[in-house]
C-alpha cells in the first residue's frame, strides 16, 4: 500500500496545509521562537503554491 493509498486525505491542499501550519507553529513554539501564526500559515501556503507551479499532479482535483 502507497503512502497516498493510506492517508488520502493527505492530497488535499487545505488539510495539508493546516496539518503543516499547525506542527511548524507548534514546534516552533516549542523551542522559544516567536512567530505569528499568520506568518507561519502564509510561508506554508507560499511553499505550496511553488510546488505546484513546478507541476506533477501534488494534489488531487479535489475543491481547494
Amino acid at each position: 500500500m502507497k503512502f497516498y493509498e493510506k492517508y488520502p486525505q493527505l492530497k488535499e491542499k487545505g488539510f495539508l496545509a493546516q496539518l503543516l501550519t499547525n506542527t511548524v507553529f507548534s514546534t516552533m513554539s516549542l523551542e522559544n521562537q516567536q512567530v505569528s501564526m499568520s506568518r507561519v500559515r502564509e510561508i506554508v501556503l507560499s511553499l505550496l503554491k511553488e510546488q505546484e507551479l513546478k507541476g506533477g499532479q501534488f494534489f488531487s482535483n479535489q475543491s481547494r
